[in-house]
């Protein structure tokens, strides 16, 4: 293989034989480089909306691992940028990974668990959930941010203190013999401590 090296001005002034074998070259390799290059997409890929029933299942199949069951938690936080494009919801790769103190990597492991899940609940392998931009952004779709949120928000009313009876004890919950659980509060009466 032999290659040659030409300026512009080389170019403009040579003679116009060599001009048009060097275009009809150039033309050639450039046309051979387009014939081998993988076709554009036909449109760029959408975030799906995530429903309420498939945020509760994609929780139910993250199971016990609590990191990735956190990320997905954290992808309802109430962060949006200005700059989000509706029906999208920006939020910040960094406030991610200091909110759940996860590095990068274990993060972006966390991101492609759930997107997995989602897939699996979805039964379409092309799903996806997130989209990433230059800026260190992660975009899911404004649905999916409420029936993440609405899940949170079921959890912490299924773990809300236990229904007491009105003596504060836990319904259901029995002293064991000849324990005595002492009440908290003040010892005397506070009606005897009046000013003069």
């Amino acid at each position: 293989m032999i290659s040659f090296a030409f300026t512009s001005d080389e170019l403009k002034t040579a003679p116009p034989e060599v001009r048009q074998w060097v275009l009809a070259h150039v033309e050639a390799d450039l046309a051979a480089l387009a014939a081998i290059a993988p076709p554009a997409p036909a449109h760029a890929p959408t975030l799906a909306a995530c429903t309420p029933d498939e945020a509760a299942r994609i929780f139910e199949l993250l199971g016990g691992d609590f990191p990735t069951m956190r990320v997905l938690i954290e992808l309802a936080r109430e962060t949006p940028f200005g700059d989000t494009t509706a029906p999208y919801h920006a939020i910040s790769l960094d406030n991610l990974m200091r909110h759940t103190r996860l590095e990068d990597s274990a993060l972006i492991s966390c991101l492609n668990t759930i997107n997995r899940a989602f897939q699996q609940v979805r039964r379409d392998p092309e799903a996806t959930l997130f989209g990433f931009d230059q800026a260190n952004h992660v975009y899911i779709h404004q649905e999916t941010r409420r029936s993440i949120h609405n899940l949170w928000q079921e959890l912490v009313q299924t773990h809300v203190a236990p229904p007491r009876d009105g003596q504060g004890r836990l319904f259901g919950f029995r002293e064991p013999d000849g324990l005595r659980i002492r009440q908290l509060g003040p010892s005397e009466d506070i009606g005897a401590h009046r000013e003069p």
